[in-house]
């Protein structure tokens, strides 16, 4: 779908297009307001304010089918921390704007397919592969098609998309499946095939392995993966959630992500790195949440120590 395509049908989507469709549109939204200070032995520390709004709009054309998009915009204090890909503006761009992603929903029994330009995250922690809805603006998603949903028992998650990448920077190509089973209720386990394909990267395959259990007030996941690089191809994290009383709760993050262990170098977590997270989350109230994040971490090829504090401040309508 061309750039002005999508303008066009996402205009449709905020005016209503009441000549053609008789349902309202659905509009949701988020705002935040997140601070980061990032350090690196060596360096002075960075720190700056990125302040977001996201709306999204969804169309129904039949019980089974809608239109979505949507509008998102950003202004970074320190464009070095923003969400959005800085190379896709210009030099010192601190706030943006855009309808960053549009397409298709078509569901299907249990399943949903989501057709069009959208975020992406593969592996139950992001282990894999992360486009996903924190970014904001240009050439930040992929375009293609995503399964999400449960075949009898399965759950089953299959991603085919390209890369919406700049001019001069290759947009590659990524695949993957994810198949999980519930042996009983709050254990689940499950498998994920990929393969990411760039140009100028080169090819890789992916395979992954991951597991969740529920223990009454705490939860444990964890995931490993490993591709068919021929060196620095392996990675893992696990994640340990205590939730204290239905609005407050903590997490231990333990991972290490070799240089060549995720899809295209793009995981939750940072390449040639491993350490620990600590996050805290309060629901203030059904919409406000605040989120405390401290990452502290270490590049594995040469010991220097990096970490990142974030506190995020949201509010969702």
């Amino acid at each position: 779908m061309k750039k002005g395509i999508a303008v066009l049908v996402a205009g449709m989507i905020v005016a209503g297009a009441p000549a053609v469709y008789a349902e309202p549109v659905k509009i949701t939204g988020e705002v935040t307001v997140k601070y980061e200070r990032d350090t690196v032995d060596g360096d002075p520390a960075v720190s700056g304010t990125m302040s977001t709004f996201k709306l999204n709009f969804e169309k129904d054309l039949t019980p089974n089918l809608s239109l979505y998009a949507r509008l998102a915009g950003q202004r970074a204090t320190q464009p070095a921390l923003a969400d959005f890909n800085t190379a896709a503006y210009s030099e010192n761009t601190q706030g943006v704007a855009a309808f960053d992603q549009f397409g298709f929903i078509v569901k299907s029994g249990e399943l949903s397919f989501k057709l069009g330009r959208q975020g992406v995250a593969i592996g139950t922690e992001a282990l894999l592969y992360k486009r996903d809805d924190d970014g904001v603006g240009k050439h930040v998603f992929v375009d293609g098609l995503t399964v999400d949903g449960k075949v009898g028992a399965v759950d089953l998650s299959a991603y085919g998309a390209r890369e919406d990448n700049e001019a001069g920077n290759p947009r590659g190509k990524i695949y993957a499946i994810r198949a999980g089973y519930s042996p009983v209720e709050k254990l689940n386990f499950g498998l994920t095939l990929g393969r990411y394909q760039n140009e100028a990267a080169g090819d890789t395959n992916h395979w992954a392995v991951d597991g969740t259990y529920e223990m009454g007030k705490s939860s444990l996941a964890a995931q490993y993966t490993k591709s068919s690089a021929d060196i620095d191809n392996k990675g893992y994290v696990m994640n340990y959630t205590y939730d204290f009383d239905g609005k407050t709760a903590a997490s231990l993050i333990a991972f290490r992500m070799e240089a060549n262990g995720a899809m295209g170098g793009q995981s939750e977590f940072d390449g040639d790195n491993k350490g620990f997270y600590y996050a805290l989350t309060h629901k203030l109230s059904e919409a406000a949440n605040l989120e405390l994040v401290y990452k502290d971490q270490k590049q594995i090829s040469d010991g220097t120590k990096n970490a990142k504090f974030e506190a995020v401040m949201s509010y969702t309508f």
